[in-house]
């Protein structure tokens, strides 16, 4: 029996320039709204961080996803 458990709620963090603005449960529609906010603000950080691992993409255009 393990006992390990995943938290709950979302699972990915979107930020622009290091600070949180929004969170979403799937990556690919985090990525898609990392992209999208990338698009309106090309000259900002946008960073998508799973929530349970630690790994942080950067967004570097409305293409990398």
């Amino acid at each position: 029996m393990s006992s390990i458990i995943k938290p709950e709620g979302a699972r990915y963090e979107i930020a622009i320039d290091g600070t949180p603005r929004t969170y979403r449960d799937f990556d690919t529609l985090a990525r898609q709204t990392a992209a999208l906010l990338k698009a309106a603000q090309p000259h900002s950080e946008i960073t998508v961080r799973d929530l349970w691992t630690g790994k942080v993409t950067v967004i570097e255009g409305p293409l990398s996803i």
